[in-house]
């Protein structure tokens, strides 16, 4: 059953593959041959894993993609749930050691050598479970409920994610930013939202909308102005999209928070590698 279910899989076409998995075929073998040389290195001892590599790592994109339980997953796979979920760290744990499927970094904004003409940066929230300690901390008054908060930095003209940083609910997206220490150059223009005033006092070459008073309504050069802005900050938008294709970054996140950030670093690496459509 296991095997006849990753040979229907490797038979649909690049369309349905990435509708099913979230990856392209191309990106799904480079993957499954990190496996199989984590799985060559090991040495020989105690029972073998319940799956091929082939099926682990299609039992990892669809924990990710579909977001289902263990349990439903373990059903499906014919394994039990205990083992789904150690299957799927095994699985992360070896993506993110090869180094293969990382974001570029923090550093790159820093680099003399590669300088950004802009950034975009923006924030999204992933509703997670009420914790048992310090819910105050995790509440969203946007969202009216606990989540986490996900920070991208993109490149808009390729549309790329070069760095992310996580935090609790309750932070506010200009803290986030500032608690995150992400460097940027100084020549790099940092392209916000109006949730980032005040921004300018850490990074000059800063440009976010103009805000609307009772007593001082935006001029027409206002207006025009924010509209052509919001345009150079649409890729983020579709980036955050595309993250969440993948449910996990968009249903309640049931599991341990502290694992968020690496499945954070792991899914935003594979959007990267997805095609732009124009």
């Amino acid at each position: 059953m296991t095997s006849s279910k990753y040979e229907r899989t490797l038979r649909l076409n690049q369309a349905q593959f990435r509708r099913k998995t979230g990856v392209d075929l191309e990106t799904f073998a480079e993957m499954e041959a990190v496996l199989h040389k984590r799985e060559a290195g090991k040495r020989k001892s105690g029972r073998p894993p319940a799956l091929p590599v082939g099926a682990q790592l299609l039992l990892t994109l669809e924990f990710w993609r579909e977001y289902r339980t263990s349990f439903h997953l373990g059903q499906d796979w014919d394994i039990h749930e205990t083992t789904v979920g150690r299957t799927v760290g095994r699985v992360e744990e070896a993506l993110l050691k090869s180094g293969r499927f990382s974001l570029p970094g923090k550093k790159t904004l820093r680099d003399a050598d590669t300088v950004f003409t802009a950034v975009v940066v923006d924030v999204s929230e992933v509703p997670c479970e009420r914790p048992d300690k310090k819910q105050r901390a995790w509440y969203s008054g946007k969202k009216k409920r606990h989540t986490m908060k996900l920070q991208l930095l993109i490149h808009p003209v390729t549309s790329k994610i070069l760095c992310v940083a996580t935090g609790r609910g309750a932070t506010h997206d200009l803290r986030l930013l500032r608690e995150s220490k992400t460097p940027i150059h100084p020549e790099t223009e940092l392209i916000a939202d109006a949730g980032y005033q005040g921004i300018q006092r850490q990074h000059v070459f800063t440009r976010t909308p103009k805000k609307a008073s009772k007593h001082h309504p935006l001029t027409d050069e206002q207006r025009a102005s924010n509209r052509q802005l919001a345009r150079v900050r649409l890729p983020v938008e579709h980036v955050i999209r595309r993250l969440k294709v993948f449910r996990i970054m968009k249903e309640t996140y049931r599991h341990r928070r502290r694992r968020f950030h690496l499945r954070v670093n792991l899914i935003a690496a594979l959007c990267n590698r997805l095609p732009i459509r124009t």
